[in-house]
């Protein structure tokens, strides 16, 4: 079994868990130390428990607990070699693990294959956490769907999936020409109708589990997500249970099982 509970999640901050029960990981640090110790301790872990960070890309809404974290704890951060440089710049006593796309990293009772996604960052990554037969699939923070992550999330039994926006709100937004074509762009960020489009290609029976994520606070909201991606469940006929992760409540353990 494969655990997964999202401290936060949207454009303001994100952090997530997963557990097997005896190997912890950390995906992302992107909110307050403050905040990470809290959730851990939520999920009655600690930052000394954690076996594991693995990051996605640099940007503050991903990264900004790292400093202050490491101040107090060890880490052991996993990411590209491209965007270490910039880790170590914020960092303290942390030790890096550089993960090539597409290789896979045993961290515990689990097996990490990064893959790379479109995202206007340096070298950014999506994951996939294997253990004990059970897969889970984490994609946020890109622009598009990239050639070959079809192949790799196919057959995954829960999916963490960015539903960014919606392209209605975001037009009406009073954002910048500038920045709407940023965030709508290749490398941006998904849409409701993206993700569905992506859970389409990929659906499939034992998909138990699929979490909504990095949604804008201004540009969507978890009704019109969960709303959109529900009707494209019930098109499929898939008994996949669907989650919407929030920026400013954690949403508890997903028990992901085959």
């Amino acid at each position: 079994m494969i655990r997964l509970s999202v401290l936060a999640s949207s454009s303001r901050g994100n952090a997530s868990v997963i557990s097997n029960g005896n190997t912890h990981l950390l995906v992302d640090a992107g909110i307050s130390a403050t905040r990470i110790r809290q959730g851990l301790a939520a999920c009655e872990l600690s930052v000394p428990a954690l076996a594991g960070i693995f990051i996605t890309h640099e940007h503050h809404d991903h990264t900004s607990g790292l400093g202050i974290l490491s101040k107090k704890d060890e880490l052991r951060l996993y990411c590209s070699r491209y965007l270490a440089p910039d880790l170590k710049d914020i960092t303290h006593r942390t030790t890096f693990t550089y993960m090539e796309p597409g290789a896979a990293v045993r961290v515990g009772d689990f097996t990490v294959t990064s893959f790379c996604v479109s995202h206007d960052a340096i070298d950014p990554v999506g994951y996939l956490f294997e253990c004990g037969g059970v897969k889970l699939g984490y994609i946020t923070d890109t622009g598009c769907i990239k050639r070959g992550m079809q192949s790799l999330m196919a057959g995954v039994d829960a999916l963490y999936l960015e539903s960014n926006y919606d392209p209605t709100m975001l037009a009406n937004s009073g954002r910048s020409p500038q920045l709407i074509d940023r965030i709508s762009g290749t490398w941006g960020h998904l849409s409701n109708e993206q993700a569905g489009d992506f859970v389409r290609e990929i659906a499939h029976p034992g998909l138990k589990h699929l979490v909504l994520a990095h949604l804008s606070p201004e540009c969507n909201t978890p009704a019109i997500a969960t709303r959109k991606m529900q009707a494209v469940l019930d098109e499929l006929q898939l008994p996949t249970q669907l989650h919407c992760a929030k920026q400013a409540e954690r949403l508890p353990w997903v028990d992901i099982t085959k």
